[in-house]
């Protein structure tokens, strides 16, 4: 970006221009790319039915509700979804079980707002 001078819109709007084969917009698409699967590895997210290597994340331009897009496949998308879904589901069990949820303190209630007349801010002398 420094080198172009552009904006992140035009940048990104490079970065999913399938004709847009600049090595700076090429190096964006790898970075995004090691990041994923940085997260992935830390989350051990793995194709358990390919004895455990990582999921492939199927990068490529692939049509989203937003247009023509570098992203991960739609499959891949949907499976990490699910993944997150099951381990919100666990942790939420985790902290119900370490009484982190715990009902019966109540939430706090909302102070109520008076409404003061302006006149009522005026001192007699």
């Amino acid at each position: 970006m420094q080198t172009t001078q552009l904006g992140l819109t035009k940048t990104y709007n490079r970065f999913h221009d399938p004709n847009d084969t600049a090595i700076d917009i090429q190096q964006l698409r790898d970075r995004h790319i090691q990041m994923d699967y940085a997260v992935m590895k830390a989350y051990q997210v793995r194709d358990f039915a390919k004895q455990n290597p990582l999921l492939d994340l199927n990068h490529d331009f692939h049509q989203t509700k937003q247009g023509l897009r570098f992203t991960i496949s739609e499959t891949a998308r949907r499976d990490i979804l699910d993944r997150l879904l099951a381990l919100n589901h666990q942790r939420y069990a985790e902290e119900v079980k370490a009484g982190l949820h715990d009902k019966s303190k109540g939430k706090k209630k909302k102070e109520k707002v008076v409404q003061v007349n302006k006149d009522q801010y005026e001192l007699e002398m």
